[in-house]
């Protein structure tokens, strides 16, 4: 019999007429998929990277790459990890996503006192610190990456906010988005850099000063909001939230600590030396078959 695929009547980024069948969360042996079944449809997204942290202010990072396609089933899977958010340096970067042949880059982490690091696979750049920010990259299927900017050109990975002195800039935008920039100055009043917009977002960046000072709120995703950054009088306030992700929403920054990134979100940047940059959120794959 014949089957007319446009009878569909909702929208879904996965062929009519599939089911999700498995949510893997950790990296293994692939098992449970029925005798007979030798290609499956996977969801692949990478882990978020880590706010980074510094003496004066950080950027948060970058989400986790996000990738799709039909794949032959592989005998193990990778999962990537959520970075670590940075004390005095930058965060880690969110760890890769592998299942067969879809392959989706973790995110960078936001920049410390140190870079912010690299990443591939169509990871989101981290924003900046004391030291720069980093672009987007490129889908292992080749989709454009974003710039470092405020925010930086459209890519399919956004790329990571640029530092300013009293408004951070915002992360770019992209399927998954940048990290926002910190601020800094001695006195007054700032805010960090927002993470961008995506379906996977990039944390907020960091605010230090002696006045008040608010983190940068966490990227808003498709499905799932970023946490809100921290507001208060002095250096001990003005982290970032983290960046929604794919199934969950990001964390509030508290006091001056970033905040957790969702599934693939970026983690928020820490607002001073004493505090520590936000977790990045883990990857995950879905299979559908």
């Amino acid at each position: 019999m014949s089957v007319n695929i446009y009878q569909n009547s909702s929208f879904s980024d996965t062929p009519f007429g599939l089911k999700l069948q498995q949510t893997i969360t950790s990296s293994g042996s692939v098992t449970g998929i029925p005798a007979g079944i030798q290609r499956v449809y996977a969801v692949c997204i990478g882990g978020g990277g880590g706010g980074g942290s510094s003496t004066t202010y950080a950027g948060g990072g970058g989400a986790g790459g996000f990738s799709t396609g039909w794949t032959f089933v592989p005998g193990t899977c990778t999962v990537g990890a959520g970075g670590t958010g940075g004390s005095l340096s930058a965060g880690g970067a969110g760890g890769d996503t592998v299942f067969g042949m879809v392959l989706a880059g973790g995110g960078a982490g936001g920049g410390g006192t140190t870079a912010s690091t690299a990443t591939r696979m169509g990871g989101a750049g981290g924003g900046a610190g004391t030291a720069a920010a980093s672009a987007g990259t490129t889908s292992y299927t080749g989709a454009p990456a974003g710039t470092t900017g405020n925010p930086g050109n459209v890519g399919y990975a956004g790329g990571g906010g640029t530092a300013a002195a009293t408004t951070g800039g915002a992360g770019g935008i992209g399927i998954s988005s940048g990290g926002g920039g910190g601020a800094s100055t001695v006195t007054g009043t700032q805010t960090g850099g927002a993470g961008g917009k995506g379906l996977i977002a990039g944390g907020g960046g960091s605010a230090n000063t002696t006045g008040t000072g608010t983190g940068g709120a966490g990227g808003t995703g498709d499905l799932f909001a970023g946490g809100t950054g921290s507001t208060g009088t002095g250096i001990l306030f003005g982290a970032g939230g983290g960046g929604g992700g794919y199934i969950a929403a990001g964390s509030n920054g508290s006091a001056n600590t970033g905040g957790a990134g969702g599934n693939g979100g970026g983690g928020g940047g820490a607002a001073n030396n004493s505090g520590t940059g936000g977790v990045g959120g883990a990857g995950v794959i879905y299979l559908y078959y």
